[in-house]
């Protein structure tokens, strides 16, 4: 009785913690979207900054991308400007006479949650000075970027606290509070090293970096390098699919690889497959090679139907869970980007004790194997293994190591871009 009562308690707890944090996440985030035109280079990035005035004392946030065309980007209620610019010297600052352009936010928009959209067309002239602070964009991360900041490129070890399971409790029921606390972002494991090609690992619903301990020890390091995304697993996916596309294209744009691979467990495999769809809309991410998905329920979670009709307050990811919901029923209308391998991994050991169907104890094989997944993949493997055991099987991590030397088919060049020299990023 004591435990029921302690569970429910707890439960309750988290319900309340993750109300009030959506609480705040809408009376303070907002997103601008918008195109982006002009320019005088077709392979130069773009960077849009985000403002609370024209002096730039108050930056709120900043995103590469990789051409012209639609753009969205995080916002503040209280944001008040946008400056966007075509670095065409790729060194993370504006320099006098890269085009650029000032936009003006509408304050009672912002503070409604309503803006518009936004054309930037960038030009050589400015209606007003460029705003000061942007000598090294990048260097601004972990210092200044309003009330949330994501971290990108910080070296960190498994053993952090960013990467325990009580971190990962706090990304699910209070994300908002994750991000403030520096807890999410792409996460190097070791200094970057340009000779070798990054794998980007990325976790499940509540999982951790460190769920991949045992994949990232027997990963051939004489060809590759780990890195971590480390993200809330309670906010809607399709954020953190368009939040992806910008973190990677700013380290691409900070590093110049021309090879990513990624290796992606459960939801995660869900978050990166909207990763994708959004390089396919964009037509960009010509960098990413082989992706490896594990245990990931492509059909959703029927459970989920159920009880969000009565819990008080749903957590973003659970409607993108739902077999009959838009997240799913869309997430395959976009092909795969040209270039990108594809390899399904699934398990099929049922140990749970209240379920008799046909899966790993939390995804039933026939959410892992839907039919749009495998028709993508260019392999299908089967372990028997459950939900959590198959990142240990060590023929599944012979099998990913296997699998990422696989032969490049892109028919994009592979020459890594021209980047100036850049500065390493410590943990902090």
């Amino acid at each position: 009785m004591a435990f029921c009562i302690g569970g429910l308690l707890t439960a309750c707890g988290n319900v309340a913690r993750l109300a009030a944090d959506i609480r705040e996440s809408s009376q303070q985030l907002r997103v601008v979207s918008g195109t982006l035109a002009g320019g005088r280079c077709p392979e130069c990035e773009w960077i849009v900054v985000v403002l609370g005035d024209v002096r730039g004392e108050k930056l709120h946030n900043f995103r590469v991308f990789e051409q012209s065309g639609r753009f969205r980007i995080a916002a503040l209620r209280d944001s008040r400007y946008l400056f966007a610019f075509q670095d065409i010297n790729r060194d993370f600052s504006y320099q006098p006479g890269e085009p650029a352009v000032w936009h003006d936010l509408d304050p009672d928009q912002m503070a409604q949650g309503t803006p518009a959209e936004v054309a930037l067309q960038v030009s050589s002239s400015l209606i007003r000075p460029a705003p000061a602070g942007l000598e090294d964009i990048f260097g601004l991360r972990g210092s200044s970027l309003g009330q949330i900041d994501v971290q990108l490129g910080v070296v960190s070890a498994l053993e952090a606290p960013r990467f325990s399971p009580e971190s990962a409790t706090m990304g699910m029921w209070e994300p908002v509070g994750f991000m403030k606390a520096g807890r999410a972002g792409v996460f190097f494991l070791e200094p970057y090293d340009p000779r070798r090609i990054p794998v980007l690992f990325v976790h499940g619903i509540r999982g951790t970096p460190r769920s991949f301990a045992g994949i990232i020890d027997n990963l051939d390091r004489s060809r590759f390098q780990a890195w971590v995304l480390n993200y809330p697993s309670g906010l809607d996916l399709r954020a953190l699919g368009d939040g992806l596309v910008g973190l990677l294209a700013e380290l691409r744009h900070r590093h110049g690889f021309s090879t990513l691979h990624i290796v992606a467990h459960s939801m995660g495999g869900l978050l990166v497959r909207e990763y994708l769809a959004e390089c396919a809309r964009a037509g960009g991410c010509d960098y990413v090679s082989q992706v490896v998905t594990i245990s990931t329920p492509f059909a959703g979670i029927s459970a989920l139907g159920s009880w969000l009709e009565y819990t008080r307050v749903v957590m973003p990811v659970w409607r993108n869970l739902t077999p009959d919901g838009p997240f799913l029923r869309d997430l395959f209308a976009l092909p795969l980007p040209s270039g990108v391998s594809y390899h399904l991994l699934f398990g099929y050991r049922n140990v749970a004790t209240l379920s008799r169907s046909s899966g790993d104890g939390v995804i039933p094989l026939e959410s892992q194997l839907r039919s749009a997944a495998q028709n993508e993949a260019v392999s299908v493997r089967g372990f028997n293994e459950d939900h959590v055991s198959i990142l240990s099987n060590t023929e599944l991590q012979r099998y990913i190591n296997e699998a990422l030397q696989r032969p490049d088919f892109r028919s994009v060049a592979r020459h890594p871009r021209s980047v100036s020299p850049v500065r390493q990023s410590a943990e902090r």
